[in-house]
Order: structure tokens, then C-alpha cells, then sequence
């Protein structure tokens, strides 16, 4: 990768910066039983709006040392909380300061040739991929042995490390033509109206979000209920299916980057509805929910990293406005649609999810492309 501006030594492996991402983005997601981590949700869409666009404006290497110094005060102040009413804000502060899973693909897409733009995405996002499914699956594990409490003290101690990291390693990257903040989000609409392929982008992922993450809940419940009537536990486990689009995030970036994004999104579309069918006619069969759930999330996230790859090549001085609308959008057709799976699921059921997934996943699909954006 090129390097932009002084550095205080050379980059840190990519694989590095992987894991960065992985730490930092599981962080709000860690205890989902309990109600607090819904302030860290509610912090996360605000930093997402308020704060990411930043990176358009100051040093990105300040944003990221911020960030990550922050995630780590605020998971010692979850730690240390005595009680709900402070715990709340706690929550509130981590998720606000999660933005290093969402600074960092723009940062190294500045630092990354276009030839090679979609692998170094896709091995990102296998960090974050990797630090979902840490929240996902064994977080539980950690807070039944030591208490909950103790999974954001281990937190606490890898984000300070990150933050070092990012200090010591990153290059300062200052964007050429600094607006002020007003302006800045301001000309977040600007770039909605002014690139098609950034809406497009945005709709569909945000769809295949949607479809993914109602599905995901779906299937919470379905296994729940009889006949399988799983354990928490047993159920967590199902996030074990994502190391599949974990390993695969890096070939699939090559071959964003040897077949362009488009036929990527199209493929993962047609993936994703074939893990739906897998789900809705095998939903007695637990190795077809395994293999249904495995194409579905391969899909989904597949057309995420072709998707991050086209929005960054459409304006190299926009990259982290542009990165904030494919992200926010995507959080919020999750959270929407994960919304409306837990109000219908009584009259839906696993059927009715299946099908209103499909229909996402086939609007998504039928989302217009407007090509490869020129070189």
C-alpha cells in the first residue's frame, strides 16, 4: 500500500489492521440481552451521522486514536459503573466512539491502488466479519464464567492497544481541501444526489442487510421453539457459519478486483437467494439451515465488499462521507427490518420471513447497476 503523508515508521500488516477492525466493531454488540447495548446502538447511528463525516475534515490518524482511546475509556466506565443510571451513558459513549470499523476502510482505500482496492476491503471486512462472530458466539461463554462485566474489561485493554498501534504506525492522512462542519453535512446530500451508483449502492445494501439480519433473528427463535427447542448456547453457535464468509472475504475482493463490483453484487444476490430457499424448504433439516444460513451470509457480504469498493472510487477526496452512507443505510435496513421480523413473527413465522427476506434480497437484485465507476 502507498503511503499518504509522514508516518512515524512503516504500516502495520494488513492482517493487523484486520484485527483492529475485529475488536473494535464487536464492542457494542457484546451483550445483547440486556438493555443498555440499545444506547450503544442509538450511539452508533448518531456517531455514524455526526461524527464520521469528520474524516473528510481532519487528520484521519487523530480520528482513529480518538476513537479507539475512546472505545477504551468507555468500556472502562461500563466495567466500573455501579449502577443503571450510569451504565446507560456508558453505553451510549461506546457506541459513539465506534468508529474505527467504519474510518479505517477509507483511510487504507486511500492509501491502496485500485487494482488491488477490492482484496484489501475484503480483508477488512473478514476482521469485522471476525469480530461479529466474536460478539455473537462467545462472548456468552466469557460473561457465564467471569461475569459480563469482564468481557468489556478485556475490551477495555485491546482497544487501549489498538490505540497505541494507530499512533505509533499509521501514517497522518489530512484531506487536501478541508470544509467546515456545516458544510460538511451539507455536501452529504450533495453526494447522494450527485452519484447514482452511491444510491444504488445504498439501497441494495441496504436491503441485504435487512434480509440478513431479520433472518439471523428468525432464526433465533425458530430454534428456540420445538422441535429443536436449542439452548442459548447451541444457538449462538449458529454464528460459526460466518468463518465462511470470514475465509472467503479476501478472494472474493480479488475478484472485485479482476470482474468488477457489479457482477459480484449480482452473484451475491442470486447466492443469498438461494440460501432462502435452502431455509424455507428445509427448515426441519439442520444442515439445511446451516447451509442455507452459510449462502446467505457468503451473499450478503460478498455484495458488501463490492459495494464498499465502488463507493470509494467515486470521489477520492469524499471517501469517508461516501463510506458514511453505505454504512449508515446498511445499520439501518438492519435495524428496520430486524424490527419488523420481532413485531410479525407470530403472524410470519419461519415461512413468512423467508419470504419477505426473498423479496428483499430480489428487490435488491433488481436495482438498476450504473457500471464500474471509469479510472
Amino acid at each position: 500500500m502507498k503511503q499518504s503523508g509522514s508516518s512515524p515508521g512503516p504500516l502495520p500488516p494488513l492482517a493487523l489492521l484486520a484485527l483492529a477492525v475485529g475488536v473494535s466493531v464487536a464492542n457494542p454488540f457484546y451483550s445483547q440481552s440486556l438493555l443498555p447495548p440499545i444506547a450503544a446502538e442509538l450511539g452508533l447511528a448518531a456517531s455514524l451521522l455526526l461524527l464520521l463525516p469528520l474524516g473528510d475534515r481532519l487528520d484521519r490518524r487523530r480520528l482513529l486514536v480518538g476513537a479507539a482511546a475512546g472505545m477504551a475509556l468507555a468500556c472502562l466506565a461500563i466495567v466500573l459503573a455501579p449502577g443503571f443510571s450510569l451504565l446507560l451513558p456508558a453505553f451510549f459513549a461506546l457506541g459513539l466512539c465506534a468508529l474505527v470499523p467504519y474510518l479505517l476502510p477509507p483511510f487504507v482505500a486511500e492509501l491502496t491502488p485500485e487494482s488491488r482496492r477490492g482484496q484489501v476491503l475484503g480483508t477488512l471486512l473478514s476482521g469485522q466479519f471476525s469480530g461479529l462472530l466474536l460478539a455473537r458466539s462467545f462472548s456468552g461463554v466469557l460473561a457465564e464464567l467471569a461475569g459480563w462485566r469482564t468481557i468489556y474489561a478485556v475490551s477495555a485493554v485491546l482497544m487501549l492497544a489498538v490505540a497505541m498501534l494507530f499512533r505509533s504506525r499509521l501514517p497522518h492522512q489530512r484531506p487536501p481541501r478541508p470544509l467546515g462542519y456545516l458544510a460538511l453535512q451539507r455536501s452529504l446530500l450533495q453526494l447522494w444526489f450527485r452519484y447514482p451508483a452511491l444510491r444504488q449502492a445504498c439501497l441494495r445494501q441496504a436491503l441485504l442487510f435487512g434480509a440478513f439480519m431479520a433472518t439471523w433473528s428468525a432464526l433465533a427463535l425458530q430454534l428456540a421453539a420445538p422441535p429443536w427447542r436449542f439452548a442459548p448456547a447451541a444457538i449462538g453457535a449458529f454464528g460459526l457459519v460466518g468463518l465462511v464468509s470470514i475465509t472467503a472475504a479476501r478472494p472474493i475482493g480479488r475478484l472485485v478486483d479482476r470482474h468488477g463490483p457489479d457482477r459480484i453484487v449480482r452473484a451475491g444476490c442470486l447466492l443469498g437467494l438461494v440460501g432462502l430457499l435452502l431455509l424455507a424448504i428445509g427448515s426441519s433439516s439442520l444442515l439445511a439451515l446451516v447451509l442455507g444460513m452459510a449462502c446467505l451470509d457468503l451473499g450478503v457480504q460478498g455484495a458488501f465488499v463490492a459495494h464498499q469498493t465502488t463507493v470509494f472510487s467515486l470521489d477520492a477526496e469524499a471517501r469517508t462521507r461516501l463510506g458514511t452512507w453505505l454504512f449508515f443505510t446498511a445499520y439501518l435496513g438492519a435495524a428496520l427490518c430486524s424490527g419488523l421480523l420481532a413485531h410479525y413473527w407470530a403472524s410470519w413465522h419461519w415461512h413468512g420471513n423467508a419470504l419477505f427476506a426473498a423479496s428483499l434480497v430480489l428487490l435488491a437484485l433488481l436495482i438498476p447497476t450504473s457500471g464500474r465507476p471509469a479510472r
